[in-house]
């Protein structure tokens, strides 16, 4: 079994565990809940093959079935009425027959107006000619990925006269997975970033450089009804491994300005040329939000590169025999200073029995091996029971390949992963100094020097100290301004005061349900239409399942008293 399937199947095992058996949204295909039909518990299930949307695709086809819940056996002679519709526009909507109840109809995409090829039977409506001659539809059907809705009606069963005398009705969403690539700047370099969506197709991708955070949404009803038949909303960032800065050990996440629990993000090193972060909300995780979003209409995904590490990182060998956990001490790995890498390995689903293992222990870079070392260690052992040293040099910044290769003679009992080497830490000092700018974004008359303390935002109570100068760097005396801070497009705090001698200072208290990355304003400078505007980053204070809780317990306070005086500086 490949690796990545493994990954793929623990996430679906945790969706099971939190959530409760039911129907709903599926990806690519639905199983609906049984209805009474004809003395029958009849079930009705719709898929689309392939699932993913692909522009190069040039046929998909739509199969569905009426069958027997308790028997698993067809209902035969079944007459449907299909509607499709996408976005609030119907694609389609006609009748198909098939008498073993099997429908199968092929779809090829193409702008135009809707031809089918088949048999038309009048009342009980499409049938194909043969199986070597199936029902063809052609045209404006998936175009594109995002989610598709189906109203379906029963008309007959069991015999092709036995007309129903009150249709049954369904009602289905599939979605067809949609890969979209997005490239963003760090540093001055260029990156793709691709988002797999298995819902609805995404919107408004952007990627801020400063704080490394990712954020987009996607359309979605925050409706009972609708939680009620979402089983999951699985996302994928694909981020190649050449973008070191991304390449963390955890990730932080936002739904709608909500903090999500950890195990809702996963990481998977397995592909060869990115890594995929996957991103998967359950239908209890959906309730648990629902009372607290404002905009029922979407959900707005925050990803941000956590400032905590979360080890090991576990991965499992390609022939699944071994999960292997890699952690490592210090943190961050920098040059010209030992790490010692922890390499804890058990058999997957077997008893925990220590045994002797060896193994080679590589590291690559850039396509050349840095370092192969024969080792031994033991499986079923204690945590940081294996351990081995290295030490990287200024030359080997940037994304590194660890793996562990060959345990006990097996060829595929190998794993890799994708670390980074850090350059060394370079001391930054308060004031950032910023220049500010008009409505139509050109270079303003004015700078402004920027403190905060504690320099690393946290839950607690922060000072942001400033000053307002001409370009001359002379303090304006009594200069007005608005201060405002915003996060998820909403103000948080927003005041206006004067800096008697050019310098004030403003008071902010954050809480748990702040963490995430928030913008500074200072607006309407010396009673201009300059300002200035800076991205910063709230980093969490508790752990994150406590930090869910008291986000719903305690409403954002923010406590500002203004005062005037000599501006402090301290270095960080």
């Amino acid at each position: 079994m490949k690796p990545r399937i493994i990954l793929l199947l623990t996430v679906i095992a945790l969706i099971t565990f939190y959530t409760q058996p039911s129907f709903g949204h599926g990806v690519g295909g639905e199983t609906l809940p049984p209805v009474l039909i004809d003395g029958k518990n009849a079930t009705l299930s719709l898929n689309i093959n392939p699932p993913i949307f692909d522009s190069t695709t040039g046929e998909y086809e739509i199969l569905i079935r009426l069958y027997d819940a308790n028997t698993q056996e067809v209902i035969p002679h079944v007459t449907y009425l299909v509607e499709l519709s996408k976005d609030g526009k119907q694609l389609l909507r006609e009748r198909f027959h098939d008498d073993s109840s099997n429908l199968s109809i092929k779809v090829i995409p193409k702008n135009g107006p809707i031809k089918i090829q088949g048999n038309n039977f009048g009342e009980l409506g499409w049938m194909k000619n043969t199986d070597l001659f199936p029902l063809k539809i052609e045209g404006p059907i998936f175009l594109s990925g995002g989610l598709y809705k189906f109203h379906i009606e029963i008309l007959t069963v069991n015999a092709d006269s036995n007309v129903l005398k009150n249709p049954v009705k369904y009602d289905a969403s599939i979605s067809l997975a949609q890969k979209t690539i997005h490239q963003v700047s760090y540093e001055k370099k260029n990156y793709d970033i691709g988002v797999m969506t298995y819902y609805d197709v995404i919107q408004d991708f952007e990627f801020d450089e400063p704080s490394r955070t990712i954020t987009f949404s996607m359309p979605y009803e925050w409706s009972q009804k609708n939680i009620e038949q979402t089983n999951v909303i699985h996302q994928e960032l694909h981020i190649p491994k050449t973008f070191p800065e991304l390449l963390v050990t955890r990730y932080d996440g936002l739904v709608n300005g909500i903090p999500i629990l950890e195990h809702a993000i996963t990481i998977d090193d397995y592909t060869t040329d990115s890594r995929i972060v996957h991103v998967v909300l359950n239908q209890k995780e959906l309730f648990s939000m629902v009372d607290s979003i404002q905009d029922k209409s979407k959900i707005d995904f925050t990803i941000t590169p956590s400032k905590m590490e979360k080890f090991p990182l576990n991965a499992f060998t390609h022939n699944a025999i071994f999960q292997v956990g890699l952690s490592w001490e210090p943190t961050p790995i920098m040059p010209d200073q030992n790490t010692r890498f922890f390499v804890d390995i058990t058999r997957y689903f077997a008893p925990k029995i220590q045994e002797d293992a060896k193994f080679d222990l590589v590291i690559k870079q850039r396509g050349s091996e840095l370092y192969r070392k024969s080792v031994t260690g033991l499986i079923g052992a204690q945590e940081k029971t294996n351990y081995y040293d290295y030490t990287f040099s200024e030359k080997n910044l940037g994304p590194v390949i660890i793996s562990i290769e060959g345990i006990n003679g097996e060829k595929l009992s190998s794993v890799d992963y994708v670390i980074v080497v850090s350059p060394k830490e370079t001391k930054k000092t308060f004031p950032i100094r910023i220049p500010s700018t008009t409505q139509d974004r050109t270079q303003g008359n004015y700078f402004v020097d920027l403190t905060w303390i504690p320099e690393n935002l946290q839950p607690g109570e922060t000072e942001f100290i400033f000053t307002i100068y001409d370009r001359n760097l002379q303090p304006v005396p009594k200069a007005e301004y608005d201060f405002t801070i915003l996060q998820n497009g909403q103000a948080l705090y927003k005041n206006s005061g004067m800096a008697q001698a050019g310098g004030s200072f403003e008071d902010v208290i954050f809480f748990e349900s702040n963490k995430g990355p928030i913008t500074l304003q200072i607006e309407n400078i010396n009673q201009s239409d300059e300002s200035i505007e800076i991205p910063i980053m709230v980093t969490p204070e508790f752990p994150l399942g406590l930090s869910l809780v008291l986000g719903t317990l305690f409403a954002i306070v923010i406590i500002l008293y203004h005062k005037t005086g000599q501006i402090l500086r301290h270095p960080f």
